[in-house]
């Protein structure tokens, strides 16, 4: 059995096809990111529609409009932020991971004798115990 392919639309603002999916309708997007849009792409009206990638670049343009109007001169921290978030990266790592690789195991017993002491299971058998 064969799958019909999706219907194509074309992005508004880079004029690329996409599948359906992959757009979001100009009725989505928010007012503030919509103008900043339209005055690059005046063409862009209710009906159009933007790919997810161009989206991305006009959130990433908008915030960095924000930051620059309330703090003047952005950091260099705050560039990098802008910048994985137009190329949508990860700033961060796993933090918990590294710490768990940190901890001694008089810390790891610890954690796992509190998290045993305030559970459910260890509540009701003491309230046997009790009874008994």
């Amino acid at each position: 059995m064969t799958q019909a392919p999706s219907s194509q639309h074309i992005c508004g603002v880079c004029g690329k096809s996409f599948p359906a999916r992959q757009l979001v309708p100009a009725a989505a997007v928010r007012e503030n990111l919509a103008e900043l849009i339209r005055r690059d792409h005046p063409h862009w009206a209710a009906g159009s529609a933007i790919c997810r990638t161009d989206l991305s670049r006009y959130s990433a343009k908008y915030v960095e409009t924000v930051l620059q109007s309330e703090r003047g001169e952005l950091s260099t921290l705050e560039h990098e932020v802008l910048a994985s978030l137009r190329d949508h990266e990860t700033l961060s790592t796993n933090i918990d991971a590294e710490s768990d690789r940190e901890r001694t195991f008089g810390e790891r017993l610890a954690d796992r004798i509190a998290s045993f002491g305030g559970s459910w299971t260890f509540l009701i058998l003491f309230g046997l115990f009790l009874v008994a």
